[in-house]
């Protein structure tokens, strides 16, 4: 059985995400001075104050952007790599298609590094939305209760807005659920998906170059509840097998994806016992 796999792009989801987390921080601690300096009701210190926060977004953009672009390549290319091992160690005859791998491999990770920096830069322009829709409530506010001469602790006020940020974060993005995303934690989600999926992407685009149609969903202890149907069980990656060796096969098309959901462990590995036998199969000789 095939378990889930670690591989070395992940020692850089670490970096990436201490990077953002210091970020989310960093605005956040803006923010909260802004609003205690009190004078967001003057346009033009909304407008510097914004700026200082737009400056770190797009200081953190500058990092998280290529570094995101290179971690989906190297997942991408380790799981197709590690997948020519998994190959060989079948001691099978399944030659590489010319050309096959090199055909689309260049697109399918294009296709994913606009993925996750499309995620990541509408996050971060989000959080710069927030801030500037706080500072505007909060000028609004302060200039309100100069007008009306209102009682009570414009300090304490201002006090309970930057609790409010510390405990629940800027929110960079708003799920279907309507679950709020801290940047940070929205950003890591991103991040360990959309590198799982170029794993996915990378061992299914080898097994096709070599011919491989079948492979079988890996197990682990830890999976999640819409994975766990599925784990040890073969899959077809072309939908036309049903039956292997008397087990049944599933078409890939027809589970919950791979990955599945955010966060996702689950890997695919090339099952090729008998590949000329397969092929015939497919074909309809001897049936």
């Amino acid at each position: 059985m095939a378990t889930a796999e670690h591989f070395p792009y992940e020692q850089g989801l670490t970096d990436f995400n201490r990077t953002v987390a210091a970020a989310q921080r960093e605005i956040a601690l803006q923010v909260e001075a802004a609003i205690n300096a009190g004078n967001l009701n003057l346009a033009g210190q909304r407008r510097l104050q914004l700026a200082r926060v737009i400056a770190t977004l797009d200081q953190l953009g500058a990092y998280v952007d290529p570094t995101a672009r290179q971690l989906v390549a190297d997942a991408y290319q380790q799981a197709a790599a590690r997948t020519v091992d998994q190959i060989t160690a079948l001691n099978i005859t399944a030659p590489e298609i010319p050309g096959a791998f090199a055909g689309v491999s260049t697109e399918a990770v294009a296709a994913l590094q606009r993925s996750i920096t499309g995620k990541l830069t509408a996050a971060r322009d989000t959080v710069g939305r927030q801030v500037d829709d706080i500072y505007a409530r909060e000028g609004r506010r302060i200039a309100l209760r100069a007008i009306l001469g209102a009682d009570g602790s414009p300090q304490a006020a201002r006090r309970q807005l930057a609790l409010s940020l510390r405990q629940q974060g800027l929110t960079g993005f708003v799920d279907k659920a309507g679950k709020n995303w801290k940047l940070d934690t929205y950003s890591e989600m991103v991040a360990r998906t959309v590198t799982r999926e170029a794993v996915a992407q990378g061992a299914m685009d080898r097994m096709a170059s070599h011919g491989i149609t079948i492979a079988r969903w890996s197990t682990h202890g830890d999976a999640c509840p819409i994975c766990t149907p599925w784990l040890g069980r073969l899959v077809s990656l072309d939908g036309t097998t049903s039956d292997f060796d008397g087990e049944a096969v599933a078409d890939l098309g027809s589970t919950p994806g791979v990955p599945a959901h955010p966060n996702c462990k689950c890997t695919l590995s090339p099952v090729a016992t008998r590949i000329e036998q397969i092929r015939r199969e497919l074909a309809g000789v001897g049936t």
